[in-house]
């Protein structure tokens, strides 16, 4: 119909309006024009499919260009023959339907029409998901682009499992994408797993974009991928399109703070904001809320009589009901490593009248996510510092401060001007207090070396190498094992006879952690936090001021060096001193100069490189042991590159 025409003409106006008012080409490329800059390898008949209409970019050639707004609308005046052709196409589309495949070639994983422009128009005005095509494949040539190798990744995704429309833009997506459905980028797919992953993207794609999610600025390829992380390929197969409906708008946030690869907001002090109240209402409410107990779930891994960061935890949980008395009930949940055990414990805290529910690792993540976009009515929180998701919040402790403090101790004892660190993992977070410590250690003694050694890491002994070289104090793990009570921990000094003599070691306050973490949902401050800062995932990164980390030293610990640990302690406390504020030097050369100011909370998390007086690197994948490298990839990894194909997921993928 001619009217169709007119109204598709105005929507193309209107689109080429918009381009030109923003320095847009306000026609569709040419492929061909594309290759006169870049070049290309040769071209791959792939045969005839349906392709993803939102994905057709172009034209191949100039042609008729401007026929066409930049999003396929007609532009030709109605009188005009290209007029009448089209509204022939359209009657002909409700009659029977456009039959003949379109002619276009794909590169880049976007399609570019040689024929079957007009067929193109129609079915995007119509709204069509998909069209029909003959699909050459233009191969790039080859660069160190990003671009170029994610494509090659989605080359031998399409491989294994041929379908286009998954477009993901980041390194490793293909490779996490194929783990979740149980699979891997070297062995073809069986048929069944590739028509499921198929129809599972169909459904949330169209789900996907019915709620607008083209304007958040992510691929609904990437969203998907976040949408397989939390409730899996299984479910994800086995949901129909009014579920999937439900589960987007539990788990919009999520998509919203992925953007730009994910936006953290860090907190470093706890909130003295209050809720507003008007006076005359305050102490009825104070009242009301204060005559239920507000109960707390702790759902570990683990059991605090084997693990000494969920026994530290637990002591927290502990005193949190001192602090609390009455007002508080508490309820731990341990070894809940499995899924279904995991489950079940959400189950039992929810139907126990849970109020919060506190994860205390960061391989724990993903079973938190599932739960907290299942249930939205309950504040769920993980022991994490790097991972971006809006369900979940996370804390973590400012660790690097007490760090700075004890690598400051650690050179005043030294007698050689040496000193061992051994750290637990390369994730975010690690970098910086290897660092803080170092520049403590140099502080007090400018010709100190800090020799780095990894507890992650298999098959060497740290021990011995830092025997071998001499280093007598150490810096070791921050916490005992009671399975080995009897390991050094924390900074110790290695005696001539080969024992350990304790020096100092970090202090968690998690109790008042968690008791200002209560207090800023009772008081509202948690739900303002959060819609002040919809955009990003929130971070609670408390430090030294806020009183939930701190340092002991041992009273064997000489008077001098006491002091000399206090004095620093004070001028964290009062901000006159900060380890990532003055002058920085890396392995590599100068990092900033002293009049930059202090790094921001994000380069001093994401820190990836090591002091200049750090002797050691950063580990490989294959020198990480296999519990190792599942804490690098649940964490956000960033630190060191991950093959994903040869990680041992248990289920896991980031």
């Amino acid at each position: 119909m001619l009217e169709d025409y007119r109204r598709a003409r105005k929507l193309g106006q209107k689109q080429l309006q918009t381009d030109v008012a923003g320095g847009h080409y306000p026609y569709p490329p040419a492929l061909d024009d594309i290759l006169k800059g870049e070049g290309y390898q040769g071209e791959i008949p792939l045969g005839t499919m349906e392709i993803d209409l939102a994905l057709i970019a172009g034209t191949r050639t100039r042609g008729r260009q401007n026929s066409f707004s930049s999003n396929f609308m007609p532009l030709p005046e109605p009188s005009s023959e290209f007029a009448s052709k089209w509204s022939d196409l359209i009657d002909s589309q409700r009659a029977e339907g456009i039959r003949d495949p379109i002619v276009a070639y794909e590169f880049m994983q976007r399609f570019y029409v040689q024929e079957g422009n007009k067929r193109v128009s129609v079915l995007r005005y119509l709204d069509q998901p998909t069209i029909l095509a003959n699909v050459t494949r233009v191969v790039p040539m080859p660069s160190d682009s990003k671009e170029y190798r994610v494509y090659q990744e989605f080359m031998r995704f399409y491989n294994v499992a041929p379908i286009y429309g998954i477009v993901l833009s980041e390194e490793g997506g293909y490779e996490r994408l194929a783990a979740c459905a149980g699979q891997d980028l070297e062995h073809p797919w069986p048929q069944d797993t590739v028509r499921d992953l198929r129809s599972a993207f169909d459904t949330f794609v169209t789900m996907f974009r019915k709620r607008g999610g083209e304007r958040l600025g992510i691929t609904a390829g990437a969203a998907f991928l976040i949408y397989l992380k939390i409730f899996g390929f299984a479910d994800a197969v086995a949901a129909l399109p009014s579920e999937v409906d439900t589960r987007l708008d539990r788990m919009w946030g999520e998509f919203v703070v992925s953007r730009d690869g994910g936006r953290v907001a860090y907190l470093e002090d706890p909130s003295t904001a209050r809720a507003a109240i008007i006076p005359e209402l305050k102490k009825i409410y104070t009242q009301a809320v204060l005559a239920k107990p507000f109960r707390v779930s702790f759902i570990y891994e683990k059991n605090p009589l084997n693990d000494g960061w969920t026994a530290l935890h637990d002591r927290g949980r502990a005193q949190l009901e001192r602090h609390l008395g009455t007002t508080i009930a508490t309820c731990a949940y341990r070894d809940c490593e499995p899924d279904t055990d995991f489950d079940l414990a959400v189950e039992d805290a929810l139907a126990e009248g849970s109020d919060l529910v506190v994860t205390i690792a960061p391989t724990q993540m993903r079973q938190a996510l599932r739960a907290a976009v299942a249930h939205p009515e309950c504040p769920f929180i993980n022991c994490s510092v790097s991972l971006s998701h809006s369900s979940v919040r996370t804390f973590s402790a400012r660790l690097y401060e007490v760090k700075f403090l004890l690598g400051a101790l650690a050179a005043s004892l030294a007698p050689n001007h040496k000193v061992g660190y051994v750290a637990e993992t390369p994730v975010y977070g690690t970098v910086s207090e290897i660092n803080a410590f170092a520049i403590g250690a140099q502080m007090i003694d400018p010709q100190v070396t800090v020799y780095l050694k990894w507890f992650s890491a298999k098959d060497y002994d740290w021990k011995r190498e830092l025997a071998e070289t001499d280093v007598r104090v150490v810096s070791a793990r921050d916490y005992p094992d009671p399975v080995q009570p009897q390991e050094a921990w924390g900074l110790y000094r290695v005696e001539s006879d080969g024992t350990a003599t304790h020096l100092a070691d970090p202090v968690w306050h998690w109790g008042r952690y968690y008791q200002l973490i209560v207090q800023s949902i009772r008081n509202q401050t948690w739900r303002k936090e959060g819609s002040e800062r919809a955009d990003s995932a929130l971070n609670y990164w408390w430090g030294i001021t806020a009183g939930v980390v701190d340092v002991r030293v041992d009273v064997q610990v000489p008077y001098s060096q006491r002091t000399l640990v206090e004095i620093l302690r004070q001028s964290v406390l009062t901000r006159r001193v900060d380890p990532f504020a003055g002058e920085l030097a890396s392995q590599d050369g100068p990092v900033k100069s002293a009049k930059v100011g202090r790094l921001s909370s994000e380069e001093i998390v994401r820190m990836r490189w090591l002091n200049h007086n750090v002797v050691g690197r950063l580990p490989e994948q294959r020198e990480l042991s296999e519990d190792g490298l599942e804490k690098v990839e649940v964490s956000g990894g960033g630190l060191i590159p991950l093959d994903i194909a040869s990680l041992p997921h248990k289920g896991i993928v980031s």
